[in-house]
C-alpha cells in the first residue's frame, strides 16, 4: 500500500527541469510522415531544427510545426532561457501551378534544335490560317461509356496529325503566311483540383503539371514545323474552361519564340483577338461570350482594319461542332469550328454527340477572300476499317 501511495504522488510531481546544458533531439517515422522533437537551448526555431536532422527539403514540405520557450534556473541562482521544437514532414505533393508555369517559361529558353533556314517570298501569296479549337487537352474518355478513347497520349497524337496534315496542305500551295490560332479550351481544366475555371469538376487525365507539358509540347511541334518553311504568327484566347491557364501558355510561347525570327506570337491578353493579310480582317474568339455582339464589337475594337479589309470573319469554337450554314452578321461571316476531342461522359449522358471530329484550315488570297478550306478529320477504328475495305 505504501509503495502504491508513494507511486501515486510521484506521478503528480511536475516533470524535471532539464539542465540547462541539456539538449535532447528525438526524430520517428511512421511510413513517409517523418516527426522531429528538441528541447534545447541552441535550437530555437523550426529552420534550426530541420538544419539539426539535416531534413531533405526538396522532398519533403513542413506538415505541422510548433515552437515555444521557457525559462529555468542554471544551477548558479541565475537563469537560462530554453526551447522546445516540433515538426512534422510529408513528402511533396508535387509542385504547384505557379511553380509548374515558372519552370515551364525558363524551359523555353532553352537551346532548341535547329531547323532550316528558308526564305520568305517577296511579293504577298496567299495566307493560310490554322484553327486549333477546343484541343480539351487532358480530357478523358473510355469507349465503352463515351464510344471514344481520349487521354493525353491520344490527344497529343491526334493534334500531330491534324497539324501536319494542314500544314503540308498550305506548304503545297506555296503560302506567303500562315497563322497558327488557338481558339479557347486548350486546357481541359484550368486547377490542380482538376475543375474548369469556375469550379467546374471533369473527367480529366493525369495531373495538371503533365498536362501542361504535353500540350506545351504538342503546340512546339505544330509551330516548329510551320516555322520550318514560312513566317508564322500565333495567336491564343481564353476559353472558359481554361481562362488562367491559356495566359500561362501564351506567356511560355512569348518567352520560347522571344528571339526567333520565324515566329511571331501575339502578346495582348485580351478574350478577342485580330488578324489582318491584305484585305482580310479576321477576328477570334472562343464564343462562349458576346455571341450577338461580334459584329460591332470588330467594327469598334479593330475599325482601323475594318476600313480597309472588305472581307471580315470571326472564328470562334466551344460548341464542338461546325454549323451546317454559316451565319453572316451585318456582313461579317461566323464561323464554328468542330473540335478533335470525342465526347466525354458528361456530353454522352447530355446526348451531346454525332458531331465530326476534325481541324479546320483556311488558305485566303490578299486581295481578299476565301481561296480553299482543308479539313483534317479524326478517323475512328472504326471508319479506318470501313476505307480499307471500300
Amino acid at each position: 500500500m505504501a509503495k502504491k501511495l508513494l507511486a501515486e504522488v510521484v506521478a503528480k510531481l511536475p516533470a524535471p527541469t532539464p539542465a540547462a546544458d541539456a539538449e535532447q533531439v528525438t526524430t520517428t517515422r511512421s511510413g513517409e510522415v517523418l516527426e522531429a522533437r528538441s528541447t534545447s537551448a541552441r535550437i530555437k526555431t523550426v529552420e534550426d531544427l530541420l538544419r539539426h536532422i539535416e531534413a531533405d527539403m526538396t522532398r519533403f514540405e513542413v506538415a505541422q510545426s510548433e515552437a515555444t520557450k521557457w525559462e529555468c534556473g542554471d544551477g548558479d541562482g541565475g537563469t537560462v532561457e530554453l526551447h522546445r521544437v516540433f515538426v512534422r514532414l510529408k513528402p511533396k505533393a508535387g509542385p504547384g501551378t505557379l511553380e509548374v508555369v515558372e519552370r515551364m517559361i525558363l524551359a523555353a529558353h532553352l537551346r532548341r534544335p535547329a531547323v532550316k533556314a528558308f526564305k520568305a517570298p517577296r511579293k504577298a501569296g496567299l495566307w493560310s490560317v490554322i484553327v486549333m479549337s477546343d484541343l480539351h487537352m487532358g480530357s478523358r474518355s473510355w469507349r465503352h461509356t463515351t464510344g471514344a478513347d481520349y487521354d493525353l497520349s491520344i490527344a497529343s497524337d491526334v493534334v500531330a496529325k491534324a497539324s501536319s496534315d494542314l500544314i503540308e496542305r498550305g506548304n503545297g500551295l506555296k503560302v506567303a503566311r500562315r497563322s497558327i490560332v488557338l481558339a479557347g479550351d486548350t486546357m481541359h481544366f484550368d486547377t490542380v483540383a482538376g475543375t474548369t475555371t469556375s469550379g467546374t469538376y471533369l473527367d480529366r487525365d493525369s495531373r495538371l503539371q503533365k498536362t501542361i507539358d504535353t500540350a506545351c509540347a504538342a503546340i512546339f511541334r505544330a509551330i516548329e514545323h510551320s516555322a520550318a518553311t514560312v513566317s508564322t504568327d500565333v495567336l491564343i484566347v481564353p476559353g472558359n474552361h481554361d481562362s488562367a491557364l491559356s495566359f500561362a501558355i501564351q506567356k511560355i510561347l512569348i518567352e520560347r519564340y522571344r528571339n526567333d525570327r520565324r515566329v511571331s506570337v501575339n502578346g495582348e491578353f485580351t478574350s478577342r483577338k485580330y488578324l489582318n493579310y491584305g484585305c482580310n480582317l479576321i477576328g477570334v474568339t472562343h464564343g462562349d461570350k458576346a455571341k450577338k455582339k461580334l459584329s460591332g464589337l470588330m467594327a469598334l475594337e479593330a475599325s482601323s482594319l475594318w476600313s480597309k479589309c472588305w472581307f471580315r470573319e470571326w472564328h470562334v469554337g466551344h460548341l464542338h461542332h461546325q454549323r451546317a450554314e454559316i451565319s453572316t452578321i451585318d456582313g461579317v461571316i461566323i464561323r464554328t469550328h468542330p473540335t478533335i476531342v470525342p465526347p466525354d461522359a458528361w456530353h454522352v449522358e447530355g446526348g451531346f454527340v454525332g458531331a465530326e471530329r476534325a481541324m479546320q484550315g483556311f488558305v485566303y488570297a490578299p486581295e481578299g477572300g476565301l481561296h480553299e478550306l482543308h479539313m483534317s478529320y479524326v478517323r475512328t477504328p472504326d471508319a479506318k476499317k470501313v476505307e480499307a475495305q471500300a
